[in-house]
């Protein structure tokens, strides 16, 4: 059997005597020193021991004593260990953070600053893009329009040129017209003789839109070679046009008499 530690039992029993003499001198009524002001409600010794226990471990008294035991009193063992556990829980929860207060690695930051300013730089080139995409727009619509302007012009040149053109060749038949009124009017050797020289295209022109019976007058006032040349061109025009041609009344070339 173990035997229990003589120094915390010498203690406790000095701590009990001094206890006992101090209820002694309490009830003997003996003069009392002045209790500072500070002391006025501080308990007494007697109602600080009354509960006091030994404590089986100092004492030995229980199965963990001996070895086991304290080095010192239960009055200041006790309020120690409370104090240690206190201080313990304490630094526990003071140097303990909640995980959205912990601080970023250098990594993680370094990472996270990358990726924004890859997004800065794509959102840039994406901006730059638009600009221009709406730029080409732009430029397309501007081109399409001015397109659309020259067909425009050209439409009305052509209608114009088609007009002027119409107007052209009315003015021209009203001139063949009137040419061919003047020479039914005149002498068939006199219109011969203007025939003769004529440019072969105007004259096909006349002749077509002569009297026939007046044309062979005239026909037969010409040279021959003129007359000839005169009857072939007609012909000619008549198989690209099969409107009506004077031709088949033409009557027979003869030479000119001496």
């Amino acid at each position: 059997m173990n035997q229990p530690r003589l120094i915390p039992l010498v203690v406790f029993a000095a701590a009990v005597l001094l206890a006992l003499k101090g209820i002694h001198l309490a009830s003997a009524g003996g003069p009392q020193p002045a209790k500072p002001p500070a002391s006025r409600n501080l308990p007494s010794a007697a109602e600080l021991f009354k509960d006091v226990t030994p404590d089986p471990i100092i004492t030995g008294s229980g199965s963990g004593g001996g070895h086991g035991g304290g080095d010192g009193p239960p009055e200041l063992q006790t309020p120690l260990s409370k104090a240690a556990e206190t201080a313990r829980s304490r630094v526990e929860i003071t140097t303990e953070r909640p995980p959205e207060a912990k601080p970023i690695g250098g990594s993680e930051l370094l990472s996270e600053i990358t990726i924004l300013e890859k997004l800065a730089e794509r959102r840039k080139l994406l901006e730059q893009r638009e600009r221009e995409l709406e730029a080409r727009e732009n430029l397309l619509k501007a081109t399409e329009g001015k397109i659309e302007k020259r067909i425009d012009d050209l439409k009305t040149i052509e209608e114009k040129v088609g007009a002027g053109a119409a107007a052209k060749e009315d003015e021209k038949g009203k001139e063949i017209t009137d040419l061919v009124k003047m020479y039914e009017s005149m002498k068939a050797k006199d219109a011969a003789r203007v025939f003769d020289r004529l440019d072969t295209k105007l004259l096909v022109d006349i002749a077509r839109q002569m009297n026939p019976k007046k044309l062979g007058d005239v026909v037969s006032k010409m040279s021959p070679d003129a007359a000839e040349k005169l009857t072939v061109e007609l012909a000619n025009r008549k198989g690209r046009d099969p409107g009506p041609s004077p031709v088949r009344d033409l009557p027979k070339i003869e030479g000119k008499g001496g």
